[in-house]
């Protein structure tokens, strides 16, 4: 009876659900990489093209809503200005051109001659009477002339007697000669002008004429003026063209601060293009600037997809990890460029590091690297190309990166924040230092002051994300893990309770792991954690292994090898769902399939082959995987290292020392192992069936493996002292 319920616990093949290839596996995590990666460029694409406007209000014509200061220093071409200066240029007197015509000052006075000439030969026509003469003065031509001979100047030129009108012919030949040469036979407009109203009536004025005599001769030769300087209107145009050409863009400084406008101020084309360049207001879309920020958004991307895929496959190989990088690499850039349009000052503040020591603490550093110096980039694309906010974040994140440890006490956390603190200050008096107006004691403030808040912010924002973080990305972190080494946890309460053997088993693998894990650097607490844990499938049925048996008679002497392999390969496959059930982390759960590999029990494997002629050596193999990484390879070497001495060790097959000989050599006893011997006979066991294989060991960190395991098992199994006996004397 006893028997046939022993073989219906353990009958039945194992439900072991066959794992995707590694090839398989990496094809499909390639292909989500490629695809994150892709995501990655279109969001931060979105991020960079998409420019809400800060204050819709804000239109030219219409008072302002608000009081509004630039955010940020910033130099930009002004239209407005440079289209004044274009205009001031071709509207100077240099941009008109004159062509001289020197015949026309000649032409003119003959014109003034031949009409003297008329005049007096009409005087002194004797067929003539008066009132013929004075009606044949009025219709005389007067060709390029402003004069009008009237009826009454008519009057007047047949009153005068023939010396009074010799007199006037002379003195306005003599006149209009005078006003040639005063200008060297070249008259504008404005000569003319000038020469008509002001120097030619000071002029006759000053000879001794009669009143009559000088009305008439400054009539006749000043009408006669004409100007021989002839504007040309091709000339012109393009001097005025090269002018405008010539005018440089106007630049314009808006100092961070600087009030752009008040509430309830105009908006001028002014204030408006201040706004515009700043950003505030909404202008019309750039295509050719959309299509160069999404090739700027698609190389950053292709940075973060080839790193990833060539430098850490740990984190793209599992995707919940890649989700979470992608999507904190998005966040903070979406952050950042919330803050950029604030100024300056309140860039300075923003806390980069914060995905810094997240990343660091989670991930491998070079991904926290990685990702700072390409949101870095991003920071200075947005700042329009200010370079030296995003040097001083990305120089904090940097050394905030190489300076938090695990992240195991909130006290790392607060140490880094102020390092980053420390380092962005530094980086910001470099740059004042540097700068053409040199440093100010007065700029000390705002330094320390976004300095400060920097490191203070990625203290506690990074301190209050980072197990949220970790459990959104599949990554225990130290809290998680020394909450789960604690022995009041369900599970490892109901290891000590049901298989106690099991349970000092297990804290004796912890114990080989964390020797190992220090001196390879590995993790050594997520081992001694695993090692709590990779037995609990024991406690389905803890008397059907070894270690719990103690007294009791082995139950696998009633079963076949078949049924007896079953059940001990089923602790594997059973603590993996009892993990799961539990919640425990992903890193943790895979050390329990991974802690045997694909090996082969042995010993079932041998009856079996004692008793049967064919015999399936497949049926006495473990489910898998093997160990992927190091820290599961590790655990694999210590559980059978433990395991395998704790059992030669209890059946006295290991010499704790060797039998000296005359050379100073020496030899176990017959039948027994040395502990150095047995311990690279089990690794090199291992290394030799290809339970490695998949894993990162070098062959330095086997070397250092083996002696940290020897040095931890020496200080367990050393040879004791034999006492003498204790002698008690009577008086």
């Amino acid at each position: 009876m006893r028997r046939r319920w022993i073989q219906r616990l353990g009958r039945g093949r194992r439900e072991v659900r066959q794992p995707r290839s590694p090839a398989e596996w990496e094809r499909r995590q390639r292909r989500i990489l490629t695809l994150v990666s892709a995501l990655l460029a279109l969001l931060l694409w979105g991020v960079m093209a998409v420019r809400l406007p800060a204050n819709p209000g804000l239109r030219r014509g219409s008072p302002s809503p608000i009081d509004f200061r630039a955010p940020r220093t910033l130099t930009f071409a002004s239209e407005s200005q440079t289209e004044q200066e274009r205009i001031h240029a071709e509207s100077s007197p240099e941009a008109v051109v004159y062509v001289r015509d020197s015949s026309i000052p000649v032409q003119q006075r003959a014109n003034l001659a031949d009409l003297l000439q008329t005049v007096g030969q009409i005087r002194e026509d004797p067929s003539l009477d008066t009132a013929s003469k004075r009606a044949k003065l009025t219709s005389v031509p007067l060709p390029n002339s402003t004069l009008v001979i009237s009826p009454a100047l008519a009057v007047q030129l047949t009153r005068l007697s023939p010396d009074g009108w010799a007199h006037v012919r002379q003195e306005s030949l003599n006149l209009y000669d005078q006003a040639m040469n005063a200008y060297n036979y070249e008259l504008s407009d404005q000569n003319v002008q000038d020469l008509r109203e002001r120097s030619m009536p000071y002029w006759s004025s000053l000879a001794d004429d009669g009143k009559v005599d000088r009305e008439l001769i400054l009539l006749f030769s000043r009408s006669f003026l004409r100007p021989n300087r002839v504007l040309d209107d091709a000339a012109t145009q393009k001097r005025k063209q090269e002018l405008r050409d010539a005018v440089k863009p106007v630049l314009v400084t808006v100092q961070e601060g600087e009030s752009i406008v008040h509430a309830g101020d105009i908006v001028t084309p002014a204030i408006e293009e201040k706004l515009e360049a700043l950003g505030v207001l909404q202008t019309n879309v750039d295509w050719l600037g959309v299509g160069g920020k999404g090739l700027l958004a698609a190389l950053i991307a292709t940075i973060f997809r080839l790193y990833l895929g060539k430098m850490q496959r740990s984190v793209w190989m599992a995707t919940r990890p890649l989700l979470v990088v992608a999507a904190m690499f998005v966040l903070t850039a979406f952050a950042a460029r919330l803050v950029v349009p604030l100024g300056q000052s309140w860039l300075y503040a923003f806390p980069l590091a914060v995905i810094a020591l997240l990343l660091a603490t989670l991930f491998p550093r070079g991904v926290a690297l990685m990702v700072v110096t390409l949101i870095g980039l991003v920071i200075a694309f947005l700042d329009d190309g200010q370079a030296a906010p995003a040097i001083a974040l990305v120089l904090g994140s940097m050394i905030g990166v190489l300076t938090i440890g695990r992240g195991e006490r909130w006290l790392h956390f607060v140490g880094s924040g102020v390092i980053v603190a420390l380092a962005t200050a530094l980086a910001q008096i470099a740059f004042w230092l540097t700068a053409p107006g040199g440093f100010e004691l007065e700029q000390w403030l705002p330094i320390l002051r976004s300095s400060g808040i920097n490191g203070a912010a990625t203290a506690f924002i990074s301190l209050g994300l980072y197990n949220m973080v970790g459990h959104f990305a599949d990554v225990v972190t130290p809290q998680q893990l020394m909450e789960l080494a604690h022995p009041k946890q369900p599970l490892l309460r109901k290891l000590i309770r049901e298989a106690p053997g099991t349970y000092y088993h297990s804290l004796s693998v912890g114990n080989l792991a964390e020797s190992a894990a220090e001196a390879v650097g590995a993790d050594a607490l997520l081992l001694r954690v695993a090692s709590y844990y990779h037995d609990i499938g024991k406690t389905i049925r803890p008397y059907f292994y070894t270690d719990n048996q103690s007294d009791r008679e082995n139950v696998h002497n009633d079963l076949d090898p078949h049924t007896s392999a079953e059940i001990i390969c089923e602790h594997v496959t059973e603590g993996v769902k009892m993990a799961r059930a539990a919640r425990l982390p992903r890193q943790v759960v895979d050390f329990i399939p991974s802690h045997h590999g694909t090996s082969v029990i042995k010993h079932f494997y041998q009856l079996a082959l004692q008793q049967e002629d064919t015999v399936n050596i497949n049926d006495f193999r473990y489910p898998g995987p093997k160990p992927r990484t190091r820290e599961q390879a590790i655990m694999m070497l210590a559980d059978s290292v433990e395991a395998t001495v704790r059992s030669k060790a209890q059946s006295g097959k290991i010499a704790l020392a060797r039998e000296d000989t005359a050379n100073g050599n020496g030899r176990a006893k017959a039948g027994q192992q040395t502990l150095e011997e047995l311990v690279n006979s089990i690794i090199d066991e291992r290394i030799k069936s290809g339970q490695l294989d998949e894993s990162d060991l070098t062959l330095r960190d086997i070397t250092r493996i083996r002696q940290a395991f020897m040095s931890t098992l020496q200080g367990i199994y050393h040879p004791r002292v034999d006492y003498a006996p204790q002698l008690v004397k009577h008086s």
